[in-house]
């Protein structure tokens, strides 16, 4: 990296670049980051004297990191160590919150854990988005250490296993021993990741249910360490030296209470700024050090891969009981006493799932049924009809939906045939708690049925086609399709509209009418598209909007919106949304972006996972949206209320546009305006088409006069009067720039209007919202005021 740095993505307070292209930063700086304002310091100290590396580099590598690093760390009890001179110098470690950290920062106390000395609490620092870790490396933080617990619960959601060779030893030797720990954790359904340690060792992370103590999983890891030495006699649980006899230690003690462990992504104090850098299991054999990945080559790894913890917390298991192992090689083929495990996992005096009954068939058609399921993490179950139960495999992102496309499928234990309908809520503290839907239900043919490889075919449903699950070992198995399932790019864009209505409704539900831009939604895995009404692709106008549906738990959607700009009071400011639409440049978008936030509320769902949801009811479309992310502060479930009298009047009390009500148990209709929505107005409005303008007089003679309306009434243009008020001088030039870049065309209605000699017919595509006293007797509008453009 070089040391003549550039800091592209932190932006300083007066919102120009921290350093210029050739300028070494010396002096302090203030900069903002995520809205707070941080005073960066000595940014020129080298802090690795043989690389000289500077504490520039190791902010910017921190902030840099910080969308794969919080997922993991958020919330997690941080000890750090400091190095204000450099990692040749003195070192602090540092657990408690000092007294001048910023109120900003958040902390934490954890139950029964005190400080050594004074036997007081510890106020730990929680490292919960990009600012925080700026601060902490502007205070050379250069390793950041957590625990295996997250604030809230304080129970641990991990356990590590902490692979530390002895002096002289040969790195492969150890790469060896993590491989076989691997095999070992995974014949007790466990799903182990690895991480290099950034010093001399590898680091094994289990996730577990965070439902039990610190000391009971403590218990547990040592049983397993204690059984895997059993079977690997180079290796030891002796954390004394001198008493390992030169073999690998299988350190447990991370685990342990108040202690951490060096994060993944976290740089360590050795010359060359090495990270701790997660990695896949297969990328194990090509790198020969513990140190392999710095801050200088890290992201190549990224770029590449992405974050391979990513998917982590989705494979969260019980602990396991260790009297036996988990061995499923033949669960997926043979029902002898298949549903045992399901029985024994169950409580049915709390659960209301069917009862472990094997039901043979006689009817000849086998079925299956694909559930999503909104468990511990969000994911599908797919069951498959044989012999007299339901195979059962879940599937964290959706089945595939192209040729050739793979997903991880994890085989659970075998359910009972009456499952195949089964939908509800399983109590929290059940296993599986979470509720569940029927995504998908139909008939099953097998082409092939072995104990490592099942092909199969699925009709009758609307999830349809060919399919080959290949176990890759144990209860991992991979799900491949063959050929082309119902597409994403088959389902219109175009959302649906809503009548306008006066009075509250029945057998209705209701939402805030949101004064911003609609906007429908396109994600496919981590590529999003956001689109206006009329199809304009807005994505690179609102980039954390686009980041935090990056981040939503669901693989392929189309979802329909509004996009709003909220002002000190929460209430949307139409202005301010709609001057970010029209900003250009990266540097003024990031700017508005922190300045000017953009905020998307969703309230609809299109597609989902190969499914056109369209015509399911509202409710369930709506819930699955829901419980696909949770509220951040760009992206917000648009809550639904039943009381829509008491909405309104809040409404007129906060001085808001109105109201939305929607049918119950409704469909969505694509482009089609329709009485299953319903607008209710605090203001009487009337959204209009424009199909021309006045040529303007006296002080307007540089824009236009009169905007020309229309309404489509019977599929026909129907003239509906002009509206000259309601336009500052800013609208006034901006809207003209507008109209004049549309087409010129003939007059496209019947009617005689005023000024026809003054008017500019353009092709109607342009839409406003006008304000109306009432209508007139030939059906015009009456003193019309200009309120916005509707699709702009």
């Amino acid at each position: 990296m070089n040391k003549e740095i550039i800091f592209t993505r932190i932006i300083i307070y007066n919102h120009s670049p921290i350093f210029g292209k050739h300028i070494m930063p010396s002096k302090d700086i203030s900069v903002q980051v995520e809205g707070q304002v941080l005073k960066l310091s000595n940014l020129d100290k080298v802090l690795f004297p043989f690389t000289k590396i500077i504490k520039a580099e190791l902010i910017q590598y921190y902030q840099s990191i910080a969308p794969f690093m919080l997922p993991h760390i958020s919330n997690r009890p941080l000890s750090l160590v400091r190095f204000p001179d450099g990692i040749d110098k003195v070192k602090f470690f540092a657990k408690n919150k000092p007294d001048w950290t910023p109120e900003w920062v958040a902390s934490t106390i954890v139950p029964d854990v005190l400080a050594e000395k004074d036997k007081e609490p510890i106020n730990y620092i929680l490292a919960n988005n990009t600012a925080t870790l700026v601060w902490l490396a502007n205070l050379a933080a250069i390793e950041i250490h957590s625990m295996t617990i997250r604030s809230g619960n304080y129970l641990p959601d991990v356990i590590i296993f902490d692979l530390d060779p002895p002096e002289g030893s040969s790195f492969d030797e150890l790469k060896l021993v993590a491989v076989a720990l691997k095999q070992f954790l995974s014949t007790y359904g466990y799903h182990p990741y690895l991480k290099t340690s950034g010093s001399k060792g590898l680091h094994i992370y289990i996730p577990i249910l965070p439902q039990y103590t610190v000391d009971v999983v403590v218990e547990h890891a040592k049983e397993l360490a204690r059984n895997f030495i059993t079977t690997q006699p180079n290796t030891t649980l002796l954390l004394n030296k001198e008493r390992r006899s030169n073999k690998i230690l299988i350190d447990i003690f991370r685990n342990h209470k108040s202690q951490t462990c060096v994060h993944a992504y976290s740089v360590r104090a050795k010359e060359g700024a090495p990270i701790s850098m997660p990695i896949h299991w297969q990328d194990l054999a090509t790198i020969s050090s513990a140190q392999h990945f710095t801050i200088n080559n890290a992201f190549e790894y990224l770029n590449q891969h992405g974050d391979v913890w990513k998917d982590m917390q989705q494979f969260s298991m019980p602990l396991a009981n260790l009297t036996h192992k988990e061995v499923v090689t033949q669960t997926a083929i043979s029902s002898t006493d298949a549903l045992a495990v399901y029985e024994e996992k169950r409580n049915f005096e709390k659960t209301n799932e069917p009862i472990a009954q094997i039901i043979p068939n006689t009817s000849g058609v086998l079925r299956y049924v694909i559930q999503k399921h909104d468990a511990t993490n969000l994911h599908y179950d797919l069951r498959l009809e044989h012999e007299g139960v339901l195979l059962s495999w879940a599937i964290p992102k959706a089945l595939p939906n192209k040729p050739g496309e793979k997903r991880m499928a994890i085989e659970t234990e075998p359910h009972p045939m009456k499952y195949i309908d089964f939908e509800g809520n399983i109590p929290a503290e059940e296993y599986g708690g979470g509720e569940m839907w029927v995504f998908d239900t139909g008939e099953v043919n097998y082409a092939k049925k072995e104990a490592n490889k099942i092909s199969f075919t699925l009709s009758k449903g609307k999830i349809t086609g060919s399919y080959s699950l290949y176990r890759t070992e144990n209860n991992r198995w991979l799900i491949e399709k063959k050929e082309d399932g119902l597409l994403i790019e088959t389902i219109s864009v175009q959302p649906m509209l809503a009548e306008i209505t006066k009075s509250i409704k029945a057998n209705y539900f209701f939402e805030i009418k949101w004064d911003g831009i609609r906007v429908i939604i396109k994600k496919i895995a981590d590529h999003v598209t956001i689109f206006s009404k009329s199809g304009r692709d807005l994505t690179e106008k609102f980039p954390k909007v686009k980041a935090a549906v990056e981040a939503m738990n669901i693989q392929t959607a189309l979802m329909d919106g509004e996009i709003v700009c909220l002002g000190e009071k929460g209430i949307p400011q139409f202005n301010k949304v709609i001057s970010r639409m029209h900003l250009t440049g990266t540097e003024a978008i990031q700017r508005a972006s922190t300045h000017n936030a953009a905020t998307c509320y969703l309230f609809d769902l299109l597609y989902l996972d190969g499914q056109d949801v369209r015509n399911l009811p509202i409710e369930k479309r709506r819930r699955w949206l829901q419980v696909s992310f949770k509220d951040t502060h760009h992206l917000r479930f648009s809550q639904n209320f039943d009381d829509g009298q008491a909405l309104l009047d809040a409404i007129k009390l906060q001085g808001m546009e109105g109201i939305m009500c929607k049918r119950k148990n409704s469909s969505y209709q694509s482009n089609v305006r329709s009485s299953d929505w319903l607008k209710l107005k605090v203001r009487n409005t009337e959204d209009a088409i424009i199909i021309g303008y006045t040529k303007g007089e006296g002080d307007r003679s540089n824009t236009f006069g009169s905007l020309i309306l229309a309404q489509i009434i019977n599929g026909q243009l129907v003239y509906k009067g002009k509206v000259g008020t309601g336009f500052n001088s800013e609208q006034l030039n901006e809207y003209m720039t507008l109209l004049t870049s549309i087409k010129i065309t003939k007059k496209p209605i019947t009617e005689s209007i005023d000024e026809e000699s003054r008017a500019i017919w353009i092709t109607p595509k342009l839409q406003c919202e006008v304000q109306i006293a009432s209508l007139t007797n030939n059906g015009t509008f009456r003193e019309p005021v200009f309120v916005k453009m509707v699709d702009v």
